[in-house]
């Protein structure tokens, strides 16, 4: 969604109602028409004069991923493994059309493989995979040591719904062989989109969006997702007004149908906070119970719009955006209200916060000086770096649960609103969506 059209009196994001088509995400989809580019920029909005300054370039692992031995799934290991290595940044995921040789005629074993061959197409390392029978075996060796390297993940049966979450586990185990950190692949991503009937509902997929399917039940809108305990919660208007819902599986359960605005919740350690208006013209912070919708307490009490809560890792804090600085700004208080603090100052229109589970950065939407909308991060001391620049609109970050990872929504290339993962320092950045384009609102769970 675009972020530089100045606020009106109703809470920002259900202004989503009356943006572009939003993506179908069915294989068959189309690519929908999408404005892309940069937009105007207020005359009475300062943007951020923040430019991507003195980042070190990653070396990157050179590593081959020859076919998947076997018949059926092996192409789809094979598919999960390059897509996986590749989007994580840290590897160079060699051609198969540079090996110059038959890699079938390789085993599975350190004795089995010709090292000078993967040596010669400049190989750091190989991954050798296998699914026969129902049984999934992979492995990684290292070219320049001929042997096979121990990890934290064991060869075992699997079957077409579970295959795909077996070799993200995999690819896991080698992130955390070569960074100390096990990877995010696998964990769930809920966003919004169009379905195919032209109504928006709110979808969860794969770290490589593959597995989607629908977690909203009912009624032509249903926006805003944020993640829960056993679900996500999510905005619909299927009874009229924008109603807070939890969906889980195939089913969903009403949170909170008080008059007027009911959404942007998240949830943090059995606490539930959302923004509610309550029939008002501005909208405020609420401690819910997870349960029943009750409300707890107030946590923001202002005449302003506070919206978009994210709690600090030990859910002792929440970053939220508020315009009672004169703009869209993010402030951090405690996750008990009272005591909000300013975090960001330069420029005037930042908004939809992501708070890190590292906990010692806050990602966050905001438009630059020359109109663009771009990913910023801010410490808890202020201090703001660039992460996307030149590259269409960029907006919605959230954090993958390692806080290794940003998924987000980019226009990049004239494709529309699509969603792209990229490493948390904003190195790589890759294209996840599939098919079409309006994707909004991203919410990387696994927390």
């Amino acid at each position: 969604m675009s972020m530089s059209h100045p606020r009106a009196a109703l809470l920002f994001l259900l202004l989503l109602l009356t943006f572009a088509p939003l993506a179908r995400p069915s294989t068959a989809a189309a690519q929908e028409p999408d404005a892309g580019g940069k937009d105007a920029l207020p005359a009475d909005l300062e943007g951020l004069p923040v430019d991507i300054v003195g980042r070190s370039v990653r070396q990157r692992i050179p590593i081959a991923v020859p076919d998947t031995m076997g018949g059926g799934l092996a192409a789809e290991v094979a598919e999960v493994l390059r897509f996986d290595l590749q989007v994580a940044g840290y590897f160079n995921v060699l051609p198969s059309d540079s090996f110059f040789f038959n890699t079938a005629t390789d085993g599975m074993t350190a004795s089995t493989i010709n090292f000078q061959n993967w040596f010669n197409v400049g190989a750091a390392g190989v991954i050798k995979s296998s699914v026969q029978g129902g049984n999934l075996d992979l492995r990684l060796f290292l070219v320049d040591r001929g042997e096979q390297v121990k990890l934290n993940w064991t060869a075992k049966g699997v079957d077409a719904r579970s295959v795909r979450k077996e070799t993200h586990e995999f690819v896991n185990a080698v992130l955390e062989y070569y960074t100390g950190t096990r990877g995010p692949f696998g964990t769930p991503i809920a966003f919004a989109a169009r379905s195919k009937a032209g109504q928006k509902h709110v979808y969860v997929m794969d770290t490589d969006g593959a597995s989607v399917f629908r977690v909203s039940e009912a009624g032509d809108i249903n926006v805003l997702p944020g993640w829960g305990a056993g679900g996500v919660y999510y905005t619909s208007y299927r009874d009229g007004n924008p109603n807070l819902y939890l969906g889980a599986g195939k089913a969903s359960k009403l949170i909170s149908d008080r008059p007027g605005i009911n959404a942007s919740a998240a949830w943090c350690g059995g606490k539930l906070v959302a923004t509610l208006s309550q029939g008002g013209n501005n909208a405020d912070l609420y401690l819910l119970d997870p349960a029943s919708g009750a409300i707890l307490s107030r946590l923001t009490d202002h005449w302003a719009i506070d919206t978009s809560p994210t709690f600090s890792p030990d859910c002792s804090q929440i970053a939220f955006e508020s315009d009672r600085a004169g703009g869209p700004q993010i402030f951090v208080m405690s996750a008990g209200g009272g005591g909000a603090r300013q975090l960001t100052h330069a420029g005037k229109y930042n908004s939809t916060p992501s708070w890190s589970p590292k906990g010692d950065k806050i990602a966050f939407t905001g438009i630059d000086e020359g109109g663009a909308s771009d990913i910023f991060t801010v410490d808890l001391g202020g201090h703001i770096e660039r992460l996307t620049q030149n590259q269409g609109r960029n907006e919605e970050p959230s954090y993958s649960p390692d806080g290794n990872y940003l998924v987000f929504v980019s226009s990049r290339g004239g494709g529309g609103a699509r969603l792209f993962i990229m490493t948390a320092d904003g190195e790589s950045q890759t294209l996840i969506t599939r098919n079409g384009s309006g994707y909004s609102t991203p919410r990387w769970g696994g927390r």
